[in-house]
């Protein structure tokens, strides 16, 4: 059985113990051995990297927790954000990366899916930059609301509204040319099993944005990813889409108070089915 193995970098010593001979048995010990490097390897690297990333941090703030149902909860809207029961959902610091993927989102000038209609700020980019229709799917009252004033602006332009959680109405939409997932956690469940306990929040979704996508068609998402985008991350992707490419939306300006992100940079994900 292949021993303990420790890695070493200048503020960190990182170990690992096999606990069984059939964990990792290749062929040959050696190809064990290449398999266990190269992971520890990465995973030094990244904990080094993201230590000089974490002293560009903002402060942050703590969450609030999701007591009530969102469907109902009141959205407060100002200048810089939209507030939902308290949470911070949306900030208008967040511009520079709505624009980027509304970028991805746009290429294909076709019909485009968004799920959260939020400020309605990468709706109205993805507007100004050229789409044949735009579709979003929201569940909240108030937000649903803002919307149809939004709408006011573009009597021109082929866009509409599903009201309802994304996981009971898509199955009556059709296919798109380009899927926008930019939604939050409905309660405490959902942000302990898909932010807490997954890659990125739209993990989850990642099954649902590949079916309603058309051959050639372009998903992305907010994802939570500072500078580079994980294996696993990678290889849940992957499971979906044949193509996937990775940019940094940079510089990104967070306040001291934001509680939902704290870094100056964010990927930018493009997904083709």
């Amino acid at each position: 059985m292949l021993g303990p193995r420790v890695v070493r970098r200048k503020d960190l010593d990182l170990s690992l113990n096999l606990k069984t001979e059939q964990f990792l048995k290749t062929p040959d010990a050696s190809q064990a051995n290449w398999l266990i490097s190269r992971s520890m390897d990465e995973l030094a690297d990244d904990l080094v990297h993201l230590d000089s990333v974490s002293k560009r941090f903002v402060s942050g703030s703590k969450r609030k927790e999701i007591f009530e149902d969102w469907v109902k909860s009141q959205a407060k809207y100002d200048d810089t954000q939209l507030i939902i029961d308290g949470q911070q959902v949306m900030q208008d610091w967040e511009r520079p990366y709505m624009e980027a993927m509304a970028k991805v989102a746009t290429k294909t000038k076709g019909d485009v899916l968004e799920i959260g209609f939020g400020m309605g700020i990468s709706a109205s980019y993805m507007l100004a930059m050229g789409v044949k229709s735009y579709t979003v799917i929201e569940c909240n009252e108030d937000v649903r609301m803002e919307f149809e004033k939004w709408k006011k602006n573009h009597p021109k332009c082929d866009v509409s509204l599903v009201f309802g959680k994304w996981q009971e109405v898509i199955g009556e939409l059709g296919l798109f040319d380009a899927i926008f997932f930019d939604t939050y956690p409905l309660s405490e469940i959902e942000f302990e099993e898909y932010v807490s306990n997954s890659v990125t929040f739209a993990e989850h979704f990642f099954e649902a944005a590949a079916s309603h996508l058309k051959d050639g068609g372009v998903f992305t998402y907010y994802s939570n990813e500072i500078d580079s985008v994980s294996r696993r991350h990678q290889r849940a992707l992957f499971k979906y889409f044949k193509e996937v490419s990775f940019s940094i939306c940079s510089p990104l300006f967070p306040p001291e108070d934001c509680n939902y992100w704290w870094a100056d940079s964010m990927i930018v994900t493009k997904c083709v089915k």
